[in-house]
């Protein structure tokens, strides 16, 4: 969905892991850590991030120059363009953090409300306002639209893995996740930004439908990225050649999974799971339950 407006690409970072009796500390704001916590992170992780040593996160996400200040979806307006028309739950679950358990979740709030991104924004507040929706009081998220959000991004998230995730993490196991020198490229508090291309060919080979709607996806990419980057060259601004090599990159990537796609499936792919293949095909289609 939105495949025209969107490029998209994996994010890959750092999970902290958590211990008991540890002091999480967000200005005035403190908690310790007891066993219930523990065990919430615990089943996160489980379910939603990779091990290897230490626990990373792998998800989808947009890219775009960040000279460009603002989402491809927000209008002249200051609306956003898709907010009824399948607004990703990747937008909706903000500010809150589905990678975080519920009751810490203030701790998210404090800590978004003193970083660089939502400086001067005034968008989160403390207390109660008649203004706004009150989002979470005490250790509970009391708002029920947010916390629809945060289980619907959560159960994405459980899919991805499903679907793609951890066939992506085996394969980049060896080449990142076993290598210090290849980690050392995330950076602290952020994300190692790649090529969506080995999510693709992980759902690919599901059948020959998941091939078609494969295709589709990058063609709009590639032709995205094209259009991208001739407003950027049209910018003329130095601090966008960064993310013109990367994007060039994204594309090169993409024309090398069109040709890996044009080799037809093995003649026993009838014989797979087929189970598996109608479930990769409504992730696709966009049409798996919520």
């Amino acid at each position: 969905m939105h495949r025209d407006r969107f490029i998209g690409c994996l994010a890959i970072g750092r999970v902290s892991r958590k211990r008991q009796g540890e002091r999480l500390r967000v200005g005035h704001h403190e908690s310790v850590l007891d066993d219930t916590d523990i065990a919430e992170f615990a089943s996160i992780a489980d379910t939603l991030l990779y091990q290897a040593g230490e626990t990373f996160s792998i998800a989808t996400q947009g890219y775009d120059y960040p000279s460009v200040g603002r989402c491809p979806a927000l209008e002249e307006d200051g609306r956003c363009a898709i907010h009824f028309a399948g607004k990703p739950v990747t937008c909706e679950v903000v500010p809150l953090d589905p990678l975080v358990p519920d009751r810490l979740q203030h701790l998210v709030l404090a800590a978004r409300n003193q970083s660089g991104a939502y400086f001067g924004a005034n968008c989160i507040q403390e207390g109660e306002h008649v203004d706004a929706a009150l989002l979470v009081s005490g250790s509970r998220i009391v708002d029920a639209g947010a916390l629809h959000a945060v289980t619907r991004r959560r159960h994405a998230l459980a899919k991805e893995r499903e679907i793609w995730g951890q066939a992506v993490f085996e394969s980049l196991r060896q080449d990142l996740f076993n290598s210090p020198a290849a980690l050392a490229r995330i950076p602290a508090g952020g994300f190692l930004t790649i090529s969506i291309v080995p999510a693709l060919l992980a759902v690919a080979g599901a059948s020959e439908r998941c091939r078609q709607l494969t295709a589709v996806y990058i063609d709009s990419q590639i032709a995205l990225i094209g259009r991208s980057i001739d407003q950027a060259l049209l910018r003329r601004r130095l601090d966008d050649r960064p993310v013109t090599q990367e994007l060039r990159g994204f594309a090169n990537a993409y024309q090398r999974a069109k040709a890996l796609l044009a080799v037809p499936l093995a003649a026993d792919h009838h014989n797979r799971d087929t189970s598996f293949a109608s479930n990769v095909e409504a992730y696709l289609s966009g049409t798996t339950a919520p």
